[in-house]
């Protein structure tokens, strides 16, 4: 601007020169002279509109500067009010000078925020610690802080921090990126809770058990394996199995051939009464079981080997004592059955004899007498062949074999058809019924004990019924009979199956050995038998037999 003016004073000057010298010389003189000022005006005209164009330029950039500017601030604008993270800044007196729209997650808008200190919204426990550090140090800072939203609700967040500097390098502020981590450290705490939970289960467990990778090199073992070997972990964690156990035990006794086998087909491997001599017991007798357990590893998938081995030695000794006891109690109830029979045929024998060759000298006293010694006597051999064929039941075996259990429930109904159409008991028999692997004669017992039962406590009741059905559960067949009879007072539910226990509230005939024997029947098959009732709604007896592994 300055040298505008200077050259326009100058041109000026020099017209003002001319103008004097038009006086003083002669015209071609003059003509030259005023030329010569014309040239020089014309540069310095040409001057001051090149500096103008310039100026425009300059201008021109300017305004682009100051677009490109503008164009950067709503891009970054954007990107903050588009993130999915809560980012503010303060000033370096911790004051929000900024929120985007993610403050609205925790209960809150920008404007209500704007000017008041970032502790607002943190609980308590924060006291600004770390804030101070990133203004004294200007350093950036990630750490775990709660928020605490509107309504009072707690957040966990991840809460990244950076100083925010001036052209001379003093801090000014703080940015902050929060990010809700609440689900992820929740899940993290269950983790981490089940974790230590299966822990405590491993380690409770009284078996020893040990964790084996697909080289059978040992990875962990529980409490149970080093209280019973008397080591510890660093013992054998690390070593290769075939360096820790014997070799009887891997080889004769399948050991081996079970983890192959569990790493071809993933499927668990068991093995019952395995004999192992040891250095502290020259017998005894394990359960081993080795199953497959896949985890994720780095992006692939590894499978270990889950090893439980149970010392059953003393569990062995035991029921071989128990077979044995009951071996000798069958024996002694067989014996005294027989040794029952003699005098009670004796006695039927000369109560027959009485009543036959002394009929006139007996009176009418005498004769009721000797009736009810002989229904007595009969009552008496019904109660010996019950015991006996009890003290049979596991014995004496049929063979195991598959049969379809609709044929063995014709079969009773056939049998006990005269009675059900006597007492006029419909019965119906569901559907689908599986075949089963059994001794046919024996479950034969169990349905027709089970029907005989509910014939027997049905009462009175108007349009009785009988149900035969079945369902799968667990790995058991469970069938069940049920009747809409006069039903069982749940304190008894145990009691019946006692041996020689009746209910007393019909007057039935029977020995009190029905249910007994069912339960015997359902236990030699590795099943089981209970009752569902209450006094009044009839009564379902389940039992159970494995389905055919």
């Amino acid at each position: 601007m300055k040298r505008t003016t200077i050259i326009c004073v100058a041109a000026l000057l020099l017209m003002a020169a001319g103008s004097l010298i038009i006086y003083k010389k002669n015209l071609l003189d003059t003509l030259l002279t005023m030329a010569i000022i014309a040239v020089i005006g014309l540069f310095g005209l040409l001057y001051i509109l090149n500096l103008n164009r310039r100026r425009i330029e300059a201008l021109e950039r300017e305004a682009g500067l100051a677009e490109e500017v503008k164009e950067s601030r709503d891009y970054l604008r954007n990107l903050l009010e588009s993130a999915n993270d809560l980012i503010y800044t303060v000033d370096i007196n911790g004051n929000f000078t900024y929120l985007n729209p993610r403050v609205e997650d925790y209960g809150y808008t920008p404007d209500e925020l704007l000017g008041k200190r970032f502790l607002t919204i943190l609980t308590e426990k924060h006291h600004g610690k770390r804030f101070e550090k990133s203004i004294r140090e200007k350093v950036r800072q990630s750490y775990n802080v709660e928020v605490k939203t509107k309504e009072g609700a707690i957040r966990i967040c991840r809460i990244s921090t950076s100083p925010l500097m001036d052209q001379e390098g003093a801090v000014i502020g703080l940015i902050a990126t929060v990010m809700d981590i609440t689900e992820r450290e929740q899940a993290k705490a269950e983790i981490i809770h089940l974790k230590e939970y299966n822990e405590k289960i491993v380690a409770s467990i009284p078996s020893s058990l040990l964790v084996l990778d697909k080289e059978l090199n040992i990875k962990s073992v529980n409490r149970t394996y080093r209280e019973t070997r008397g080591i510890r972990d660093n013992d054998v964690v690390g070593k290769n199995i075939k360096e820790v156990f014997p070799c009887d035990l891997l080889k004769e006794g399948g050991l081996l051939q079970a983890f192959e086998d569990v790493m071809e087909t993933g499927e668990t491997r068991r093995l019952y009464g395995v004999k192992h001599a040891s250095s502290d017991h020259r017998g005894k007798i394990l359960n081993i079981t080795a199953s497959g357990i896949r985890r994720a590893e780095e992006e692939e998938e590894e499978e270990d080997i889950i090893l439980v081995i149970e010392d059953v030695t003393e569990r062995a000794r035991l029921t071989e004592e128990v077979r044995k006891k009951n071996k000798e109690l069958e024996g002694f109830v067989y014996t005294i059955s027989h040794d029952l029979r003699a005098p009670i045929v004796s006695i039927q024998g000369f109560s027959s004899i009485l009543l036959a060759d002394f009929q006139d000298k007996l009176d009418d006293t005498g004769k009721r007498y000797l009736a009810r010694i002989q229904a007595n006597v009969r009552q008496m051999e019904i109660l010996i062949d019950d015991l006996l064929e009890f003290s049979r039941i596991g014995r004496t075996a049929d063979t195991f074999e598959d049969v379809p259990s609709v044929e063995i429930i014709k079969d009773v109904l056939s049998v006990l058809g005269p009675q059900l159409k006597k007492r006029g008991i419909v019965v119906n028999v569901r559907g689908n019924l599986p075949v089963i692997y059994c001794e046919r004669s024996r479950i034969f017992q169990v349905f027709e004990n089970l029907i005989q039962n509910s014939i027997k406590y049905m009462g009175d009741t108007e349009s009785p019924v009988i149900e035969v059905g079945y369902r799968k559960a667990g790995g058991f067949h469970e069938f069940y009979v049920k009747d809409n009879g006069i039903g069982i007072d749940p304190e008894y539910h145990q009691r019946i199956f006692q041996i020689f226990q009746r209910l007393k509230e019909v007057d039935t005939k029977g020995t009190g050995i029905g249910l007994s024997t069912v339960e015997r029947i359902a236990e030699i098959h590795g099943g089981s038998v209970r009752v569902e009732s209450e006094r009044g709604k009839g009564a379902t007896f389940y039992f159970s037999v494995p389905e055919k592994a």
